[in-house]
């Protein structure tokens, strides 16, 4: 079942956090680390929300086996852009042995429904070239790939 994210989910949804960024440690080590205990992970994700970061969670048995944690932006008028409001999804993971089972795409339309009824029209991810998994899945839901970020590390 797909319900927004409580205080109680916290330490579930961290160890799904956990094996997230174990991918990101593994691929670009050089900025990203796995040092962070259970209560560090459990602080970030509470200060996400605290900070306006919004999340859902996918419960099975009672437990988080799914999340997606996202925030609203405003971008104002500018000289050459109308004022919009912007959803952009920061995190999305499900449990291992939960994978391919929808969660994940279920999880996005719920996202979807919840920001469209906010007056967003679009949404933005971003997904790093090495995960292929994340980027199928943002094809799957019709993500369009608008825009490509080129990093190049100094040194």
């Amino acid at each position: 079942m797909i319900d927004h994210l409580l205080q109680s989910d916290l330490p579930q949804v961290a160890s799904l956090l956990r094996g997230l960024n174990a991918l990101h440690v593994q691929r670009v080590p050089q900025r990203f680390h796995a040092e962070a205990d259970d209560a560090a992970l459990v602080g970030m994700l509470a200060q996400e929300l605290d900070t306006g970061a919004e999340a859902l969670v996918y419960r099975a048995e009672g437990v988080a086996r799914g999340y997606l944690l996202w925030r609203l932006r405003e971008v104002p008028r500018s000289a050459v852009e109308r004022p919009r409001s912007l959803a952009v999804l920061d995190h999305i993971a499900v449990a291992p042995s939960w994978r391919r089972r929808g969660i994940a795409r279920r999880l996005v339309a719920g996202f979807e429904a919840e920001i469209a009824a906010r007056g967003c029209e679009s949404w933005v991810a971003h997904v790093h070239s090495f995960n292929g998994p994340s980027r199928g899945l943002m094809q799957r839901t019709g993500a369009a790939r608008a825009v490509e970020v080129y990093e190049k590390r100094l040194g």
